[in-house]
């Protein structure tokens, strides 16, 4: 898989949670903070580990069919190490 494609798609994704208003959360770190913590660590792993990378692609997108009602069945995602 191309590389610099997963990297847009992921920034893509990550960005658009960012919110302008940024507020505290319980846990101590904004909003945003919270968000590019996440983000830090899904772009890590996607380059650690691309064929699970690939699983979640999969899941995702027939668990997209599920929620538009394209498909009775929610697909189960492959659990890491079991």
């Amino acid at each position: 898989m191309d590389q610099a494609k997963v990297t847009a798609v992921v920034n893509e994704f990550f960005n658009s949670l960012k919110s302008e208003e940024d507020k505290m959360l319980d846990t101590g770190l904004t909003h945003n903070a919270t968000v590019e913590i996440l983000h830090q660590a899904v772009s890590q792993l996607c380059q650690e580990y691309p064929e699970r990378f690939e699983q979640y692609i999969d899941f995702f997108e027939f668990a997209c069919m599920y929620l538009r009602n394209e498909s009775d069945e929610l697909p189960e995602v492959v659990k890491n190490g079991r």
